[in-house]
């Protein structure tokens, strides 16, 4: 009779229904994760309208409230509120989970938000259990969160500080965010015990065919899937795509644009602006995949970092690289993201350089009046199959030196 799998306790704040990037990295995560573990996901009990992604019948599901308010607004003042002293979810994080009681091999955390990790790190020293904590951003020193007050500041750095020492392994999306905790925490071995492991998509996920609209059949189709907030602006694309048509005034009738996401208040001017209309609207995510799939050229937008060097890794890239569009990287020339792209033939240009991709997008042109094809090889090692695959092992790795303790 073979072993039964073992048990691992995922602790994620964000999980379906909710829709957001975290959220989805945990759905894909999981769908492929059962393949080698028992899993218990302990997560919030979050209201969302969405219904498209719905996580495996064979996975325990352990939903915490959050006493906020239901409605959106109420809810995002509290946070605020919250967010000046603590973690927006520390509330949440203070529970004790039923399952917290019950035999488990394995702890797995997710952040964003830290308050997974919060949670993680009170089981790991009630129980003694084995915890990896995965990190997709930045946590204490993420260098787009300046306006937080001291005192959330020193919060996150002492929270971050115990959860690095605590964790038997640690898990990053990129080597640049690697390098800094590195730097964080020279008294941690962080190097010893952390892998880095990119996003992932899944193939079957992506439509073999879709259809345009008649509106847009023959036209270059430039697609954004993703928010607009903070930093992260339209101006470079749309400031480019004008200099463009300017070189390459017969396109103007040819090249359609859309964004697929949230406009922040403050960007609405400059779409409004755009030398061609942009068709705007929000999908789910599998529709979003389906619109990947559907358009010319895929457009990457990253916030301008200080040093030129971007430490992110936008998980829409990865689902970009599965789609097999050609892509527009408008990136710091520097980073993961912008070494993904170079390595795949993609097309890298800062968000500084308005003249750089208005040359770039000048050539897509051209490629279109050529009739060439842009669509462009699938890299299956960003699979999740691969990528799941690789946490899996160390997950397996893990609970054997444990047991041989």
């Amino acid at each position: 009779m073979p072993n039964a799998k073992p048990t691992v306790a995922v602790i994620s704040y964000h999980a379906p229904p909710v829709l957001n990037a975290e959220s989805i990295l945990v759905w894909k995560t999981l769908k492929v994760l059962k393949s080698w573990f028992r899993l218990r996901l302990i997560t919030a009990s979050v209201p969302s309208a969405d219904t498209t992604l719905a996580l495996p019948d064979d996975i325990e599901v352990e939903r915490l409230p959050t006493w906020m308010p239901s409605a959106y607004k109420p809810r995002r003042a509290l946070e605020k509120i919250i967010g000046r002293f603590a973690d927006e979810a520390w509330l949440w994080a203070r529970q004790t989970p039923a399952s917290m009681d019950l035999p488990v091999d394995l702890l797995y955390s997710r952040s964003q938000p830290g308050a997974s990790h919060l949670l993680a790190l009170r089981w790991k020293l009630r129980t003694g259990k084995p915890w990896i904590a995965q990190f997709s951003d930045p946590w204490a020193h993420n260098p787009y969160h300046m306006s937080r007050t001291p005192r959330r500041k020193a919060f996150d750095e002492a929270n971050e500080r115990a959860v690095v020492a605590k964790a038997d392994a640690l898990v990053f999306p990129t080597q640049e965010i690697l390098e800094q905790y590195v730097h964080l925490y020279p008294q941690v071995p962080v190097a010893d015990k952390s892998i880095v492991l990119p996003h992932h998509f899944m193939p079957e996920l992506y439509p073999e065919r879709v259809e345009r609209p008649a509106e847009i059949a023959d036209k270059l189709l430039f697609a954004y899937l993703g928010d607009f907030y903070g930093q992260r602006s339209p101006e470079p694309f749309v400031a480019g795509l004008e200099k463009a048509l300017g070189e390459r005034p017969g396109m103007r009738q040819r090249v359609a644009v859309e964004f697929y996401g949230n406009v922040e208040s403050k960007f609405e001017p400059i779409v409004a602006q755009s030398p061609v209309p942009i068709r705007k609207g929000r999908v789910s995510y599998l529709d979003s995949l389906a619109r990947m799939r559907q358009a010319d050229v895929l457009v990457l937008i990253d916030a301008p970092s200080a040093t030129g060097r971007n430490p992110f890794l936008a998980s829409k890239l990865i689902d970009y690289l599965g789609a097999g569009r050609k892509i527009l990287g408008i990136t710091d020339v520097e980073g993961t993201a912008a070494d993904i792209l170079r390595a795949q033939g993609h097309v890298v240009c800062s968000p500084r350089d308005v003249d750089g991709i208005a040359s770039a997008m000048v050539a897509m042109m051209d490629a279109y009046q050529r009739g060439e094809s842009f669509s462009v090889p699938v890299p299956m090692a960003y699979s999740s199959a691969e990528v799941v695959g690789k946490l899996a092992a160390h997950m397996e790795r893990l609970l054997g030196e444990t047991h041989m303790k």
